[in-house]
């Protein structure tokens, strides 16, 4: 048979009709998955495609729902306009307090949540863990452009700065918004997410903790204890990025439960696939290594469409 005229992706055969060395019928991981961390042009750095582009991807392989995550500029503009122009998936977006957002102060926060940010996000590569790093990776470099960076404390001898708490009383008027610890270490984290969960915020994440080496099981057992959940990222496993031992995550899920996990795939960079595709991937890597169904749903699906109230 001939495949002249079909595209390279047609000639690919159906995920199920692929079951070497695979335990079982193959699931179906992207039907109403939510992923809720995903980078998205426009940008200050080159990614895969525009947040149409992303949305539309994920629309077609049946997502329910994905979040857009910027480092420089709040996501939530064009989130709202991506949810519009793009059928049957829903789009959210936030707010990154680094400084070119604003840095760690409520009335950028405010601005944001009238705008309809669905998720407020602490420093990242602003934050002072990334700022003092010996060895700043390339994406951290691209993101600074040359610039001398200072840290944006958010904690400070184990006490929140009071524009910290400013921002958390503000999120704590919106049930319905995602708080994240962006790139904070546990020394920071950890107070926030107290002080966070004692305003009644409910919906607080820590963003791909599996990969770093910041985080200890007493850290992870700390934030359990005041309902925080993790964001599981797929890209510390990937060949350019990470390179990590994906073993550690699967043991990781078993140690911290998966009712407290969600998958990520932090996507959307040049030499990854379409997000959608990257979350499937990370779905059956899972999987084959013995991670129960229910479980990868949950992290996939249930797990983060509750957060987004879905």
């Amino acid at each position: 048979m001939c495949n002249d005229d079909l595209s390279p992706y047609e000639t690919v055969p159906p995920a199920s009709m692929i079951s070497i060395g695979y335990p079982g019928p193959r699931p179906d991981f992207l039907t109403d998955a939510v992923d809720l961390h995903i980078h998205s042009g426009p940008d200050a750095i080159d990614r895969i495609g525009t947040s149409i582009d992303i949305a539309r991807a994920a629309a077609a392989a049946g997502m329910k729902a994905i979040v857009l995550k910027d480092h420089l500029f709040p996501s939530y503009t064009k989130a709202v306009l991506t949810d519009q122009a793009v059928d049957g998936l829903r789009v959210f977006g936030g707010i990154t307090m680094n400084g070119t957002a604003g840095g760690i102060a409520v009335r950028p926060v405010l601005a944001a949540l009238a705008g309809g940010a669905r998720v407020v996000m602490f420093p990242t590569f602003d934050g002072i863990r990334y700022v003092q790093k010996k060895k700043p990776g390339a994406i951290q470099l691209q993101h600074s452009f040359g610039q001398q960076i200072t840290p944006i404390l958010a904690v400070e001898d184990g006490k929140l700065l009071p524009h910290t708490e400013d921002v958390l009383q503000a999120v704590s008027d919106h049930p319905q918004v995602i708080l994240s610890a962006g790139h904070l270490g546990p020394e920071e984290a950890i107070p926030i997410m107290r002080r966070a969960a004692e305003l009644g915020i409910a919906n607080k994440v820590i963003e791909h903790p599996n990969s770093s080496d910041w985080w200890s099981l007493d850290h992870y057992q700390q934030l359990v204890d005041c309902g925080t959940t993790f964001n599981m990222s797929y890209n510390p496993y990937q060949p350019i990025m990470g390179r990590r031992n994906f073993d550690e995550l699967v043991e990781l899920i078993g140690q911290v439960g998966a009712e407290n996990c969600n998958l990520i795939t932090d996507g959307g960079q040049p030499y990854n696939p379409m997000p959608a595709i990257t979350m499937n991937v990370l779905c059956e890597m899972l999987y084959f290594q013995g991670v129960a169904l229910d479980e990868i749903i949950a992290m996939a699906k249930t797990n983060p469409a509750r957060m987004l109230g879905l």
